[in-house]
C-alpha cells in the first residue's frame, strides 16, 4: 500500500505536467526565472566590482525590494482586477525593455540602481500573478503537486541562473549579458501567449454596480488574514524567509572573497549551486509526500535547518581542523580530502531544502485558504512585507559587514532564523 501512494503521488506530478496550459507556463517560468535570478547575481557581480562595497551590495537590493513596499498591495489589488495571462506577458516584455539600457558601456551607477527600480516595479505585477493563476490552470486535487512542480520549475532555473551568470558574465562581456537576458524575458512573454484558461476555471464576475475602492478592497484583505490564522502563519513565514535570502544575498560576495578566499564568480557554483539542488531535492520530496506532513511544522524544520546552516557557514575553517576530519584525511585518498568548500557545498545543499520546506507548503496554504478573487491581493500584500521587512535589515547587513565582519553577521542571522523556528513550533 505504501508503495501505491508513493506511485500515485508521482504520477499526480507528471499529471499536472501533461495540463498544457500549466506546461506553457513552466516553459515561460524557465525563461522568464532563469533571466530574473540570472539577473540579480549579474547585477551583485557588477556592482561589487565597480564599489568593492557590502553597502554598495545592499544599494541593489534595496533596488528592488522597495518597490514592493510602494506598490505590492496596490498592484495586487489590480492583478485580481485585470486578466492574470496579460499581466505576466505585459510584465515580461517590460522587464526585457527595462534591460535595454545597461546595453551601454561603462552605465553610471545611479542608473544601474534607477532601471532595477523599474525592473522591480514590473516584478511586482509579475509576481502575485504568477502565483495566483496556477489554481485557474490547474484542479484543486493537483494543486500542492502542482506548486511542487512549480518551486522544482524555479529552483533549477535559479540553479541554472546561478551557476552560469559568472561564466556568462566572463564569456560574453557585461553588454552582450544584458542583450541575452533581455532576450529570454522577450521568449518567456511569447510562451504566455499559448496559455489558454478553461471557462471553467475563469474567475466568476461578482454582481455589483460599481468597482471597489483600492481602500475598500484593500480593507478587505487584512480583513481576511486577521480571521485567517492559517494564512497569517503562512505570509510571516514567506516574509521572513524571503528578508533572510535578501540579507544573505548582500554578504554573499563578501563570504566569498573574505572567508572563502575565492573568486567571486566562484560563488555560484560552491554556494548557489548546490543551494539551488537542495531547493530542487526538496521540491521532488514534497511533491511526493507532501501532503501526508502538517505544513506549518514543515516550515518550522525549515527555519531550523536554514539557522544551523548559517551558524555554521562562517567557522568553516574550525570544521576543518577538527581532529575528527584530519583523521579521515589521513586515511583518504588526496583527491578525496574533506576542505571548507566541500563542507559549503554541503552546507548550502541542506539550506536549499531547509528553503523548500518554508516556500512550498507555505504557498500551497496560502492558495488553498484564500478565493481567486483576492489571491493577487494576499500575493501583493506578501511582497509588500517582503519589501518592508527586509528594507532596514538589508541596509543594515551591509553595514554591519563592513563594520564587524561577515561572519559575525551571518551568524546573527542563523541565531535568529533557530528561534524563529523554535518560536512557531511552540505555537502551532
Amino acid at each position: 500500500m505504501e508503495f501505491i501512494r508513493k506511485t500515485i503521488s508521482r504520477n499526480d506530478m507528471l499529471s499536472v505536467l501533461r495540463i498544457h496550459p500549466f506546461s506553457f507556463m513552466m516553459i515561460s517560468e524557465f525563461f522568464s526565472q532563469f533571466a530574473f535570478n540570472m539577473q540579480h547575481f549579474v547585477l551583485i557581480f557588477v556592482i561589487f566590482e565597480l564599489t568593492h562595497s557590502n553597502t554598495a551590495v545592499s544599494g541593489i537590493i534595496l533596488s528592488f525590494t522597495i518597490p514592493a513596499v510602494l506598490f505590492s498591495l496596490i498592484t495586487g489589488v489590480f492583478v485580481d482586477r485585470w486578466n492574470k495571462k496579460n499581466i505576466l506577458f505585459l510584465t515580461n516584455v517590460l522587464r526585457g525593455i527595462f534591460l535595454i539600457p545597461f546595453f551601454l558601456p561603462n552605465l553610471h551607477v545611479g542608473f544601474i540602481y534607477t532601471f532595477t527600480f523599474l525592473i522591480a516595479v514590473a516584478t511586482q505585477f509579475f509576481l502575485p500573478a504568477e502565483s495566483a493563476i496556477i489554481p485557474s490552470l490547474v484542479p484543486k486535487s493537483l494543486l500542492f503537486s502542482a506548486n511542487a512542480v512549480f518551486s522544482l520549475g524555479i529552483y533549477i532555473t535559479t540553479l541554472l541562473g546561478y551557476i552560469f551568470s559568472g561564466p556568462v558574465l566572463l564569456l560574453l562581456g557585461k553588454t552582450y549579458t544584458f542583450v541575452f537576458l533581455a532576450s529570454l524575458f522577450f521568449i518567456s512573454a511569447l510562451f504566455i501567449t499559448l496559455i489558454s484558461i478553461s471557462k471553467n476555471n475563469k474567475r466568476k464576475k461578482i454582481k455589483i454596480q460599481t468597482t471597489p475602492s483600492l481602500t475598500y478592497e484593500a480593507r478587505e484583505i487584512f480583513s481576511f488574514i486577521r480571521k485567517t490564522k492559517k494564512v497569517m502563519y503562512a505570509l510571516t513565514m514567506l516574509t521572513i524567509a524571503q528578508a533572510v535570502i535578501f540579507m544573505f544575498a548582500v554578504l554573499a560576495p563578501g563570504y566569498a572573497t573574505n572567508i572563502l578566499k575565492v573568486q567571486l564568480e566562484s560563488l555560484s557554483w560552491i554556494l548557489i549551486a548546490p543551494a539551488a539542488v537542495g531547493m530542487g531535492g526538496g521540491a521532488v520530496i514534497l511533491g511526493s509526500i507532501g501532503k501526508k506532513f502538517n505544513r506549518k511544522w514543515l516550515s518550522s524544520l525549515g527555519f531550523l535547518l536554514a539557522g544551523a546552516s548559517f551558524i555554521i557557514f562562517p567557522f568553516l575553517s574550525k570544521v576543518t581542523s577538527h581532529g575528527f576530519v584530519q583523521f579521515l584525511n589521513k586515511i583518504l585518498p588526496l583527491f578525496l580530502n574533506i576542505t571548507s568548500l566541500h563542507i559549503v557545498v554541503v552546507m548550502a545543499a541542506i539550506m536549499g531544502f531547509a528553503i523548500s520546506l518554508v516556500f512550498i507548503p507555505s504557498n500551497t496554504t496560502i492558495q488553498i485558504e484564500t478565493d481567486e478573487s483576492m489571491r493577487g491581493r494576499v500575493y501583493g500584500l506578501l511582497n509588500a512585507l517582503i519589501g518592508a521587512v527586509s528594507f532596514l535589515p538589508v541596509v543594515l547587513a551591509g553595514g554591519l559587514a563592513d563594520l564587524f565582519g561577515v561572519a559575525t553577521v551571518i551568524t546573527g542571522f542563523g541565531i535568529l532564523m533557530l528561534l524563529i523556528g523554535i518560536f512557531f513550533l511552540v505555537f502551532e
